[in-house]
C-alpha cells in the first residue's frame, strides 16, 4: 500500500514537470536558450525533489490510513472483549465518515446481541446451578459438554471434567458402564444405582437434534427412600398393633348379639358396631397387605396360571353383591400368565369389587381376557356411576376416595387400587383406567410376555 502511494505521488510530480517542459516547446527558437537557462535548474531540482516529496507524502498518507485501520482493529478487539468502543467518524472525511458509521452500527447491533445472549446464558446457568438435581450434558464425541454445580457436589468433581469423558467426573466404573450401555441403546432411560452411601436415580434424555447427545439427570433419593421405608414400617406396625384389639372387640360384639335378652335398640347399636369393626378389620388387612408388598415380604411363587379361570373365581366370590344389585355379568376369554395365583386373584377381586360396588341397579359388568404375541390383556368394564377425569390420576393413592360417603356405605377401605398398583408394579404390568361420569369405567391391565 505504501509503495503504491509513493509511485502515484512520484508520477504526479513528473507529470507536472513534463507539462512545464512541453509548455517550453511551444516557445520560439530564440526563446528556447533563455528558457532552458531559467527552467533547467528548476527541472533538475524538481527531478531530484520529486522522489523525496513523493516519499514524504506517501508516508504521511499511509500512516494516516494505517491509523484508521488501527482504529477499526481496536474497535473490533473491544467488541470481542465485551467492552465495545465505537469509531470516531470525522465529517470532513465524507467517505470514511459513512464507512465508520456503518461499522459502528453493525458493531453496536452485534454487541447488543452478544450482551443479550450473555444475560440469557447467565440466567440459564443460575437456574441449572441451583436445581437440586445434578445435570450433565454429553456431546457427540461422548465427552462432557456441560456440568452444573449440583453434579459437581454430588460426585466431588471439578469443572476440569468438562471436555473429558464421564469417568473424569464419576468415580465409579460400574455407574459409567451402566450409563454407557444405556447410551448405546439410543433411547431415553432411567434406573436407580447405589453410589457410595447414596442411592441415585439416573435419568437420560436423548435430544432429537443439536450438539448434545444425552442429558443426564442425577437425583439423590436416599432420604426419600428412607422416609418411604420408615412410613412403611410405621404403617405395618400400626396395622399389626390394631389387629388384636379389633379382633377382640369383634368377638365380644358377636357374643353380645347372641344374648336373647337384648332389646331391639341395643341390638341395632351392636349391629352397627359389628359393621364398623368388620370394616376396620378389612382396612387393617389391606394395610398389612400393602406393607408386605412394599417390603417384599409376600411370597411370590410364579407359575403358569389361567387368568380367565381367576376371573371366573372372582365373579363367583362376588355373586351375593351381584345378585343384590341385579347386575348382568359377562366373562370371556382365557390366557395364561406367569405369576403368583393369590396375587393375581387379589388384583382381579379388587377391580371386580369396584365394578360391582360402584355400579347402578340392574347394571352390567363385562370382563375380557385376551392375548397378543407380546402381552396378555385383562379388561374389566362396567356401566356404573363413572369417575370424573380430574380424579383418575389419584385413584391409586392410599385412602383416596372420589365419594367418601359412598365408599363408607359400600365398605370400601380406599386401598384396593393401591394394592392393584403394587401388584402391577411387581409384574411390570401396565394399568390404565378410563372413565366417564354416568357412563361407566374400563380398567385395563397389560401383562407383558
Amino acid at each position: 500500500m505504501k509503495r503504491k502511494i509513493f509511485w502515484e505521488t512520484f508520477c504526479a510530480i513528473l507529470l507536472c514537470f513534463a507539462s512545464v517542459f512541453l509548455l517550453g516547446l511551444a516557445l520560439s527558437v530564440g526563446e528556447i536558450d533563455s528558457y532552458l537557462r531559467v527552467a533547467l535548474p528548476f527541472g533538475i531540482v524538481a527531478l531530484v525533489a520529486s522522489p523525496i516529496a513523493a516519499s514524504v507524502l506517501s508516508n504521511r498518507l499511509s500512516a494516516r490510513f494505517a491509523g484508521k485501520l488501527n482504529e477499526v482493529s481496536e474497535s473490533l478487539k473491544s467488541l470481542n472483549a465485551g467492552e465495545y468502543v465505537p469509531l470516531k467518524a470525522d465529517t470532513r472525511e465524507s467517505e470514511l465518515f459513512v464507512l465508520f458509521n456503518e461499522i459502528n452500527e453493525l458493531n453496536a447491533n452485534t454487541h447488543g446481541a452478544m450482551a443479550r445472549e450473555e444475560r440469557e446464558r447467565g440466567k440459564l446457568g443460575a437456574v441449572l446451578d441451583n436445581v437440586s438435581q445434578g445435570i450433565v450434558a454429553i456431546g457427540k464425541k461422548g465427552k462432557i459438554s456441560f456440568v452444573n454445580e449440583s453434579a459437581l457436589r454430588l460426585f466431588d468433581g471439578t469443572y476440569k471434567a468438562v471436555g473429558n469423558r464421564l469417568v473424569f467426573l464419576i468415580d465409579s466404573a460400574g455407574l459409567c458402564e451402566r450409563i454407557g450401555a444405556a447410551l448405546a441403546a439410543g433411547t431415553d432411560f432411567s434406573f436407580e444405582y447405589a453410589y457410595k452411601e447414596k442411592l441415585l436415580s439416573v435419568a437420560g434424555k436423548m435430544p432429537t437434534d443439536g450438539e448434545i447427545v444425552c442429558l443426564l439427570i442425577f437425583t439423590d433419593v436416599t432420604r426419600e427412600k428412607e422416609i418411604v421405608r420408615q412410613k412403611s414400617e410405621f404403617f405395618a406396625n400400626a396395622s399389626h398393633e390394631l389387629k388384636t384389639p379389633i379382633t377382640v372387640m369383634r368377638g365380644h360384639t358377636e357374643l353380645l348379639l347372641q344374648d336373647p335378652s337384648l332389646g331391639e335398640k341395643e341390638k341395632k347399636q351392636l349391629t352397627r358396631i359389628e359393621k364398623e369393626l368388620f370394616r376396620m378389620t378389612s382396612l387393617i388387612s389391606d394395610m398389612l397387605k400393602i406393607s408386605r408388598l412394599e417390603r417384599g415380604e409376600e411370597s411370590d411363587e410364579r407359575v403358569e396360571i389361567d387368568l380367565g379361570e381367576i376371573v371366573r373365581e372372582a365373579v363367583a366370590e362376588q355373586s351375593e353383591q351381584i345378585r343384590e344389585k341385579n347386575l348382568t355379568v359377562k366373562t370371556a376369554g382365557d390366557a395364561s400368565v406367569l405369576a403368583d395365583g393369590r396375587k393375581i386373584f387379589e388384583l382381579v377381586q379388587n377391580l371386580l369389587s369396584n365394578a360391582v360396588n360402584y355400579n347402578k341397579e340392574n347394571g352390567w359388568v363385562e370382563t375380557a381376557v385376551s392375548q397378543t404375541d407380546e402381552a396378555v390383556i385383562l379388561r374389566i368394564s362396567d356401566g356404573g356411576i363413572g369417575i370424573a377425569k380430574e380424579h383418575i390420576p389419584r385413584l391409586c393413592e392410599r385412602f383416596y376416595r372420589v365419594d367418601r360417603s359412598r365408599s363408607k356405605k359400600t365398605g370400601g377401605t380406599g386401598l384396593g387400587l393401591a394394592i392393584v398398583k403394587h401388584i402391577c408394579a411387581l409384574y411390570e404390568a401396565e394399568l390404565t383406567i378410563e372413565s366417564e361420569p354416568d357412563v361407566g369405567t374400563t380398567v385395563t391391565v397389560v401383562f407383558k410376555k
